[in-house]
């Protein structure tokens, strides 16, 4: 009975595999994954791995892995490129993407952020290795694979207190199922397109508290609204726990901790509590982040260095340059 409900899960999951982009629990480091807009937020060189293991006790379960690297390459923009594999029972997917980020800066350390992203997706699907019963269906006796374009868009607004961004992470639809009746397509439909949304608080009580509550949400055009909501309690600004509530009817429990300066990690567990929570197993998720270094504050972000004679800002290389020819 399990293995049915999850081969029709993985049935509808082919049909739709290229929207289909998760949600992760530890969505304070994951971010620039689903908003080109959030890059370089917490150093100016960052590097972010994201692991997530969904219906652990299942073969062929969902799995996704996801890397990030952020570079500042000034005061008001930043760039990044993402790689992410996932997988699903026969289908996988991989894409690449660069980012690219503009900052308005404003007082106080706040700045309202633009992004966009230029990506290829390819997409897999392999029924070679599936217990038939009809042995030596040639439907069922060869992998197909095949690559598409898509882009992304989003916006940020970053402030010292919280945060609020919205993205939708794949501009382009693509429909992928290698059967006669079907037909490989890719399409620009608004109506089409999954929002993703997401804000969160810090709020300092004493020295060495402070409390953050993080909310996100997806929303789907004809769909019910999905989303997660989480509690991070950080201690002495090095060590966080976490509790939440997902609206797939699971809770959320989780810590994470700044390693050293420049070396963070963090787990993340989901456990069903619904309908499903007999057949549905339990969901890992982990991080690993490195950022050279993160920053000490939240204040600390977009912090101009240099003045021109005017008294606004200069460039770096423009300062640099400016000094060699006085030498």
């Amino acid at each position: 009975m399990k293995f049915k409900i999850l081969f029709f899960i993985c049935f509808l999951q082919g049909t739709t595999f290229s929207q289909n982009y998760q949600r992760y629990a530890q969505m304070n480091f994951s971010q620039a994954m689903l908003n080109p807009a959030a890059l370089a937020i917490d150093a100016k060189y960052q590097v972010d791995l994201m692991f997530r293991n969904q219906w652990f006790q299942f073969e062929g379960a969902p799995s996704t892995f996801a890397a990030g690297g952020q570079y500042e390459l000034d005061f008001d923009m930043a760039v990044g490129l993402n790689f992410q594999h996932d997988r699903i029972g026969a289908y996988q997917s991989n894409s690449v993407s660069g980012q690219y980020s503009y900052r308005a800066h404003f007082e106080n350390s706040n700045a309202l952020i633009f992004g966009i992203g230029l990506g290829i997706e390819t997409k897999t699907s392999d029924f070679s290795g599936a217990l038939l019963n009809d042995v030596g269906d040639p439907a069922f006796a060869q992998s197909y694979t095949k690559t598409f374009f898509n882009s992304s868009f989003g916006i940020y607004y970053y402030s010292p207190t919280f945060y609020i961004g919205a993205s939708v992470p794949q501009m382009f639809q693509t429909n992928f199922i290698e059967n006669p009746g079907f037909t490989n397509e890719t399409r620009f439909r608004i109506s089409e397109w999954h929002y993703y949304a997401s804000t969160g608080l810090y709020l300092k009580a004493g020295e060495n508290y402070t409390f953050n509550p993080n909310l996100q949400v997806k929303m789907v055009y004809g769909a019910p609204i999905q989303g997660d909501l989480t509690l991070r309690n950080t201690l002495y600004g090095r060590f966080s726990i976490v509790a939440g509530f997902s609206s797939e009817i699971a809770v959320i429990a989780g810590v994470d901790m700044l390693i050293t300066p420049f070396l963070r990690a963090g787990y993340s567990y989901n456990h069903s509590v619904g309908d499903l929570s007999r057949i549905s197993g339990m969901t890992n998720e982990f991080h690993i982040g490195c950022g050279l270094p993160y920053r000490n504050s939240r204040r600390d972000f977009g912090k101009r260095i240099y003045l021109n004679r005017k008294g606004g800002f200069a460039r770096e290389h423009k300062f640099n340059s400016r000094r060699k020819k006085k030498r």
